[in-house]
C-alpha cells in the first residue's frame, strides 16, 4: 500500500509532466531522451520557445548574408537557419532548437565588430544546434525538473539541494559543450570566406569587457576566456 509520501511524489511528478510544454509538444519519451527527437521536433520546440520572447526578424544585412553563406557551405543537418533579434542590451547570441538563432540589440550595436567576428559568433551558435547541444540541454532540463520534484519530497531542504544539483549539472555540460562548439565553429569557418581568426578576435574583445555586468550572463557557464582563446590558438597554430 502506498504511503502519503509516495502518493504526493507521484502527484508532483505527474504535475511536472502535465504542465511541461515540451512534454505536450513532443511527448514524454522524447522529452526525457528515451526516444530520439527529430529535426521536425526541434523546429516545433524552437517555434514554441520563440513565442515566449519578444523578438523580431533580424534585418541587419550582414547577419542575413553571413548566416546564409555559412548555411550554404556548411553541409548542415538543419536546412533552414533563421536569425531573430532579441531586444536586449546584453552583448549576446543564443541558439535555439531547430535552426533558430537569437542576436541581441547590444551585440549588433557593438562598435567596429567585423564580419569575421560576427561570422565567428554565428558559427559558434550554429555548432550548438548541429552538435545537439540544444537538444541535450532540453532533455537534461526535463530530467532535472523531474529529479527536482523527487528532491522536494525526499530532501529536508528541497529548494537549496534541487538548485545546487541543477546548477552543477548545467555548468559541467555547458563548459564541455562550449569547447566543442568552438572547435566546430573553426571547422565551419574554414569552409567559408570568413577568417577563422574572427572568433578569437571577438573573445579577445570580450575579455577586455568582462567587467561590464551585461557580459556576466554570457560567460557564467562558459570556460574562462583565456582558456578558450588558448585552445583556439593551438588548433589554428597561431601566436597572435
Amino acid at each position: 500500500m502506498l504511503g502519503w509520501r509516495e502518493i504526493i511524489l507521484i502527484l508532483i511528478v505527474a504535475l511536472v509532466v502535465f504542465y511541461s510544454r515540451s512534454f505536450r509538444i513532443v511527448g514524454v519519451k522524447k522529452s526525457l531522451g528515451i526516444k530520439r527527437t527529430t529535426p521536425e521536433d526541434e523546429i516545433k520546440m524552437g517555434k514554441s520557445l520563440l513565442s515566449d520572447h519578444p523578438t523580431e526578424p533580424e534585418t541587419d544585412e550582414r547577419i542575413v548574408r553571413i548566416l546564409e553563406h555559412l548555411r550554404e557551405v556548411g553541409e548542415l543537418e538543419f536546412p533552414h537557419y533563421e536569425a531573430r533579434r532579441l531586444i536586449s542590451t546584453q552583448i549576446n547570441a543564443m541558439a535555439l532548437f531547430g535552426g533558430y538563432l537569437l542576436t541581441t540589440k547590444g551585440l549588433m550595436e557593438l562598435q567596429d565588430a567585423s564580419d569575421d567576428e560576427l561570422a565567428g559568433i554565428l558559427a559558434h551558435e550554429i555548432a550548438h544546434i548541429e552538435l545537439g547541444h540544444c537538444r541535450e540541454a532540453f532533455i537534461r532540463e526535463n530530467r532535472l525538473n523531474v529529479a527536482q520534484a523527487l528532491l522536494s519530497i525526499t530532501s529536508r531542504s528541497p529548494g537549496a539541494s534541487g538548485e545546487i544539483v541543477k546548477h552543477l549539472a548545467k555548468l559541467g555540460i555547458s563548459r564541455e559543450s562550449e569547447v566543442e562548439a568552438d572547435e566546430f565553429a573553426v571547422e565551419l569557418l574554414s569552409k567559408s570566406r570568413y577568417s577563422t581568426v574572427g572568433l578569437i578576435r571577438f573573445l579577445e574583445r570580450a575579455k577586455k569587457m568582462e567587467h561590464i555586468p551585461e557580459w556576466l550572463t554570457f560567460f557564467s557557464t562558459h570556460p574562462a576566456i583565456d582558456e578558450r582563446i588558448a585552445r583556439l590558438r593551438t588548433k589554428l597554430e597561431l601566436s597572435l
